[in-house]
């Protein structure tokens, strides 16, 4: 560490100022990649077209209302509604023909039986039917047979792009059709309503879209004000937290004791008028076994047992703890004071994680953008469905389809219909190839490297400003001006290797659980085990836990970083040695600052949260006049709390990272100085008091 002495002679150290560039080759293999994903991004722009993902497509693979052939043409209609009546279509689409129209059906109409009152030539331009089909070749008999027109449609409502029947009109066994001949025609209403209730279901959130952004249009300034409070709030806590750190901390402690006691004598009291009732259930678990009814449980005094038990335990347990961990939890409550001055010294550091969100957001946009045009490269790839909705190779008209059921469909009715009856040549999606699938992967490997890139960038510039502070001997005269942008210049300049080096070791392990989560999915579907589940929960345990462990390494390793100018192995492993030698104090200040912070989040949310649903259900009258009506008053108010959840916690990682900086030097303090004029302690009065330490003069 570097020494600085002013003109009284006292020794300072902080962060080192002569310092050089640490793992170059990471941050030239990060350079690389980026280089990489952005060509990535431009071939995806230049040869993906989102219309394809975004609007309804036909049977044959063009995009209604865009395509050349179909411009004019909008709106999908499908042929047979009962195709549709299965959970499946979420995934696969519905397996029935699929045309392009230029509007929905506004009538009921059944085509063989209007036909026979009416005739075929006055029916025929009634008839909806599939691309390039010469009406006057056939009968509408032979159309409707060979599945080139619909045998029948419903009046029908366009919702996004796609005619889904009404069912105002129909009754619960039968259609009224407008054609009195055919009023009451006996066809398969159940499938039918099902297969529209699928469809609406999938479709329908259209509708319910346009009235959210319509409560949004109307109540964002009452929102804006519901998050300006979260962040009132925000700032109110990290000052208490300041001045009443310690006293919030054994309050809450006494009050978890408080409870528990109470438990504990209402447990045992209940167990003892079990016991002495004499005409009391006198059965065992063992006896009742499983039983959904909870309240047989409540019933039996071998339960109250267990919780008297269990509540004695855990009594005993934090008595304990607090009395041999009394010591180190008074030297972590003193910290956690100090971090709180610290974050009021330097209040521009709870600005600063909006700039590492803002860009937090433009890497996951770019990674939506490029996933989007990604996924619509390439060729549209269609395939034979059976009957049974379901796709098949079973058959044997190999001059228009391929061994894995690729099928080509122009002409495949007239080739294929008498070799592969019931089947459809289907279209099935766009893209699909090998190519684009390791793009989709490279692209999410950006996703994960990208945020977590920006996550440690963020990290190591607070910690780097919370160092400054802390070896500071007089903190209202010898901290450094612009602390947070030196600190900001010092990581851009010398230390973008070390955060890429950190962030791709989590972005790795990341990928490894996304990994192993379609592994599971796939041995699910395949081998469903009791090993194979167990195996592959045990997997996504131990990388879980791997990924929890590698953070709080980095975490540490980017204050060391920060503050002495090394790499990141040389940070991690000089981090972990520290952390290592003060094992239980780093053990008890984390539960305490994880717990308080929890607490301030969870105060904050919820203060807003039931601010915001007095508000928007109009339960304070005087300012009724004042809101606009709403469609849904939920969606404000969700979106109140998540602002607030999500204000809290910029404020709260600032405040969580000024503790761990700090804490890292207090360990640094304790171990390189010994309190004489050459080598001072940087640490409050308060903590030099609870270590029985003191600065000689």
């Amino acid at each position: 560490m570097t020494k600085v002495e002013d003109q009284s002679g006292m020794v300072h150290r902080g962060p080192v100022k002569n310092r050089s560039c640490t793992d170059i080759f990471c941050l030239i293999i990060f350079i690389a990649f980026l280089v990489g994903w952005g060509i990535i991004g431009f071939y995806g722009f230049t040869l993906g077209d989102p219309q394809r993902l975004l609007h309804p497509t036909d049977s044959n693979g063009k995009i209604c209302g865009v395509d050349e052939t179909v411009k004019d043409k909008p709106n999908l209609f499908y042929f047979d509604l009962t195709r549709c009546a299965d959970p499946s279509i979420f995934i696969t689409g519905c397996p029935t023909p699929q045309v392009c129209v230029k509007s929905c059906p506004t009538e009921n109409f059944l085509a063989i039986a209007s036909a026979a009152e009416k005739g075929d030539e006055l029916i025929k331009p009634k008839l909806k039917c599939k691309e390039n089909v010469t009406l006057s070749q056939f009968s509408v008999k032979q159309l409707v047979d060979q599945g080139l027109c619909a045998s029948y449609y419903l009046q029908s409502e366009p919702i996004a792009g796609r005619c889904i029947p009404s069912l105002t009109n129909m009754t619960t066994d039968s259609i009224i059709f407008s054609n009195p001949a055919v009023r009451e025609v006996p066809i398969p209403i159940e499938d039918i309503v099902n297969g529209t209730i699928f469809l609406a279901q999938l479709l329908s959130a259209g509708q319910t879209f346009d009235r959210i952004f319509q409560d949004y249009s109307e109540t964002w300034w009452i929102i804006l004000i519901g998050l300006a409070v979260s962040m009132i709030i925000s700032l109110f806590w990290i000052v208490l937290m300041r001045f009443a750190a310690g006293f919030m901390v054994w309050l809450s402690i006494l009050a978890i004791l408080a409870l528990q006691g109470f438990g504990f004598w209402y447990c045992f009291t209940r167990y003892t008028e079990l016991k002495e009732f004499p005409g009391g259930n006198n059965q065992t678990l063992a006896q009742i076994a499983f039983t959904t009814n909870l309240g047989t449980y409540l019933e039996l005094k071998e339960t109250w047992l267990a919780f008297v038990i269990i509540l004695g335990i855990s009594m005993v347990v934090i008595v304990l703890m607090l009395i041999f961990l009394r010591n180190r939890i008074r030297i972590a409550i003193a910290l956690i004071g100090h971090a709180s001055k610290a974050v009021a010294s330097l209040m521009s550091t709870l600005v600063f994680p909006i700039f590492p969100w803002v860009f937090q957001v433009l890497v996951i946009g770019y990674f939506g953008a490029v996933a989007l045009y990604a996924a619509s490269i390439g060729k549209s790839t269609f395939k034979v469905v059976g009957p049974d909705n379901m796709t098949t190779t079973n058959c044997s008209c190999t001059s228009v389809i391929d061994s894995v059921g690729t099928c080509i469909p122009l002409g495949f009715e007239q080739i294929c219909s008498g070799q592969c009856p019931g089947a459809i040549c289907k279209f099935f999606e766009t893209g699909g190839n090998f190519y684009v699938t390791v793009l989709q992967i490279y692209n999410l490997f950006g996703l994960f490297w990208g945020l977590f890139f920006v996550s440690a960038l963020s990290e190591m510039v607070l910690a780097g400003a919370f160092a400054s502070w802390y070896w500071a001997f007089d903190k209202s005269r010898d901290v450094p001006f612009y602390s947070l942008t030196n600190s900001f210049f010092r990581t851009i300049f010398y230390h973008m290797g070390t955060v890429a080096f950190g962030s791709l070791i989590i972005a790795i392990i990341r990928s490894v659980r996304v990994l192993l989560e379609y592994l599971d999915r796939k041995v699910r579907e395949y081998s469903d085990t009791s090993c194979s589940r167990a195996m592959m929960c045990l997997c996504k345990c131990c990388f879980w836990m791997l990924e929890k462990f590698m953070r709080f390494v980095n975490r540490n390793a980017y204050v060391l970083c920060a503050i002495n100018g090394t790499g990141f192995c040389e940070s991690a492993s000089e981090a972990f040695s520290l952390l290592l030698r003060n094992v239980v104090r780093v053990a008890v200040l984390d539960k305490v600052t994880d717990f308080l912070l929890f607490i301030g989040r969870l105060v904050i949310v919820t203060s807003v949260g039931i601010l915001s649903f007095y508000v928007f259900t109009n339960r304070i009258h005087y300012i009724n006049e004042y809101l606009p009506p709403t469609h849904y008053y939920m969606v404000p108010i969700i979106t109140t709390v998540l602002g607030a959840y999500f204000i809290s916690g910029l404020f709260f990682s600032v405040y969580a990272m000024a503790i761990d900086t700090i804490f890292i030097c207090f360990l640094q303090d304790t171990e390189m100085n010994d309190g004489s004029p050459e080598k001072p302690f940087y640490m409050s009065q308060e903590l030099m008091e609870i270590l029985g330490k003191k600065n000689k003069s």
